[in-house]
């Protein structure tokens, strides 16, 4: 048995900071016995060492996890030091967060003309159970210049799909997922006939596709676009069901009978894709913090282990290949090279280039040496991201500060020269979410349909639809298939669409609801109550009939004071509780959350909410309601000094100055 290891002693003799991982292993033998049947023996191994792991300081396996202050000054550790870096060779290692555009969202793009696509919509879809690259549909509408005798009616969509190599027009897709007829098409696009223009901008498409009337011509129309050339017809229709079924919008579902769900979507992606064309919806915004989202050490490493642990599993498939055809015994010990996980883990710790060692798709730069020069700039060095764009891009837009930024990043410390505005620092409330499980918002959707929606007959089988986030395993999802019998999607009719609030949760349309006012209000209500996760985000799209629910990780959120009826929910009584509390271990942070005083609104969120800055706003509000900017507030600022971060909230009077000021003393 080792001695523990503390980072102190990690520090001063250039050791790592890790712990082992242990996993069980069975050996299951199979062999043919005297008479031809099969004999299987089975082996268990227990605690077999598979690699070490880097542990983070002051997370939940480190030795420093909850220590008293005494505890912590006789290991030789400061009390004011706040964790969150990595022991490498003794020199400390901090990750810097990475932005990424979210997934499963549909994106509408104008395309600047002379080009061949008008406009582009694109969906990243990733299913958040398996851990593949996301699969990226593009849906594009050709430019009038670019379709060959495009009339002024309208223009060609095609649409991308995964390993195939050509576009593929639109409706094309809708019969090989078994919708034929132009009227089940067009009802899954428009949801309303008695809207000419859009369904004008569809009639182009509809003849294009006019040759191919049944679902086996459209799956050969796409599987003789696909990779291999001169095979079979069958093998060409079952080929492209494959792709249809596994490669497009996973996210969706990858059984066997998401066919509907599946139309559903797609048809959704080119509505947006029109409204946008019709100028009824303004292109997204690639710079939105809503649209992003940010990796933290968790997800980093997630994704590095992942991998390492994958080419772990290939090479003791190899070894035990080669022991079956030389026939000899499988050893353990010479299967299971441990070395694969520690040295690579290691590597990308140490060298910050993440991902194996000399490959492509490498990032540089991920992990850096801690910066201890002022306790402020350490403090500031763990709460820093990094957007991975070029340093050489001379593109303006994702450099500037942008509205939705407001809060959740500061404003004032960035670098300047070439990656000014590309790294930046978290405000000082910022929490990042860590992710939860869809089942529970899902389950909660489900009960209410009961009562809703049984007059329209909607969507049973959002069991399909589900899909988990990070860390939580499929079993309730099975549980949930098993309690709602999945069997009518097929009842919702497209007519009620309009009229009705599309639900998304995560990204996945999972169905439709008559009275969304109320459905809100409940969710709300939930959250406060700490029923529902408390960083789950409910976004109502008022203009666009859509309420979003967003339980996945790297969103930023930030707790503001919740405002009823213009006067604050938490009382003075509240606060003089908190003030006379024994320990710090009652009470406190979240209990203020708990109890419904504070929640966390994420960027997304916060565009439906009215937000007053200072108590006094709510004060004017309900005294001279005339002159008052709102009479709907729905939270406060817990201060407004907080949009600051570590380093530009200690500068005095950083209002009295010029801005570029404030950002030369932060960075």
């Amino acid at each position: 048995e080792t001695a523990t290891l503390f980072p102190k002693a990690a520090r001063l003799r250039n050791l790592t900071y890790s712990a082992p991982l242990y996993v069980d292993v069975t050996k299951r033998v199979i062999k043919k016995g005297h008479d031809g049947e099969e004999v299987s023996e089975a082996q268990d191994f227990t605690k077999v060492f598979i690699g070490k792991v880097p542990i983070m300081l002051r997370s939940s396996y480190c030795t420093l996890y909850q220590n008293s202050e005494k505890d912590l000054t006789e290991l030789g550790e400061c009390p004011y030091d706040q964790g969150g870096y990595f022991i490498i060779n003794g020199s400390e290692k901090v990750l810097i967060a990475q932005e990424k555009m979210s997934t499963n969202h549909v994106y509408v793009f104008k395309k600047r003309q002379p080009n061949k696509y008008a406009y582009v919509a694109e969906v990243r879809s990733m299913a958040e159970n398996q851990n593949r690259p996301p699969s990226t549909m593009f849906v594009r509408m050709l430019s009038r210049a670019g379709a060959k005798g495009g009339g002024s009616s309208g223009q060609y969509i095609k649409a991308t799909l995964p390993y195939i190599r050509t576009e593929i027009p639109i409706i094309i897709i809708f019969r090989a997922l078994g919708f034929v007829a132009d009227k089940d098409i067009l009802e899954h696009i428009c949801y309303d006939f008695s809207d000419t223009q859009m369904m004008e901008l569809l009639r182009p498409s509809l003849e294009e596709a006019f040759v191919i009337q049944n679902q086996q011509v459209a799956l050969d129309y796409i599987g003789k676009r696909g990779a291999t050339v001169g095979v079979t017809r069958e093998k060409r229709i079952k080929y492209a069901k494959e792709i249809l079924q596994k490669e497009m919008l996973p996210h969706v579902g990858v059984g066997e009978y998401c066919e509907t769900k599946k139309a559903y979507y797609f048809g959704y992606i080119i509505h947006r894709l029109l409204l946008c064309a019709l100028g009824r919806r303004p292109e997204d915004d690639r710079d939105h913090y809503g649209n992003k989202r940010l990796d933290l050490a968790g997800p980093l490493l997630g994704g590095l282990f992942r991998m390492l642990f994958r080419k772990l599993t290939r090479d003791v498939r190899a070894y035990v290949q080669k022991c079956v055809d030389q026939g000899k015994d499988v050893n353990l010990q010479f299967a299971i090279k441990a070395k694969t996980i520690t040295s690579g883990l290691k590597y990308s710790l140490a060298t910050g280039n993440w991902g194996q060692a000399n490959a492509a798709g490498t990032r540089a730069g991920v992990s850096q040496v801690l910066n201890r020069l002022t306790y402020a700039s350490t403090l500031s060095h763990l709460r820093r991201l990094n957007s991975p764009i070029g340093r050489e891009g001379k593109l303006a837009k994702p450099r500037q500060l942008h509205n939705s930024q407001w809060g959740m990043m500061c404003p004032a410390e960035t670098p300047e020269g070439q990656a000014c505005g590309l790294v930046k620092n978290l405000a000082l409330m910022v929490y990042i979410t860590v992710g939860s499980a869809a089942y529970p918002i899902l389950e909660f959707l489900e009960e209410w349909s009961t009562e809703n929606f049984e007059a329209c007959g909607l969507v049973k089988n959002l069991a399909l639809m589900v899909y988990i986030t990070v860390g939580s395993a499929a079993y309730p999802i099975l549980e949930f298939l098993e309690e709602w019998s999945t069997e009518n999607f097929e009842e919702i009719s497209p007519a009620v669409i309009p009229q009705a609030t599309k639900i998304f949760v995560n990204g996945c349309w999972v169905g439709i609801h008559r009275d969304p006012d109320l459905l809100v209000k409940t969710l709300r209500q939930l959250r406060r109550r700490v029923d529902v996760n408390t960083e789950v985000g409910v976004v109502r799209d008022i203009r666009l009939k859509e309420l979003r629910i967003y339980t996945d990780y790297g969103r930023c959120s930030r707790p503001l004071f919740i405002v009823e009826k213009q006067r604050l929910l938490i009382k003075k009584k509240d606060i003089r509780a908190l003030q006379q509390r024994e320990s710090p271990d009652e009470g406190g942070w979240h209990d203020l959350v708990a109890k419904g005083f504070i929640e966390y609104i994420d960027t997304e969120e916060e565009e439906t909410t009215m937000i007053s800055m200072t108590i006094n706003d709510l004060i004017t509000a309900r005294l001279n309601p005339e002159e008052a900017y709102s009479e709907t507030y729905t939270h406060c600022e817990i201060h407004p000094s907080l949009i600051l971060g570590v380093c530009a909230s200690i500068i005095p009077f950083p209002d009295h100055n010029q801005s570029p000021r404030n950002t030369y003393q932060s960075a």
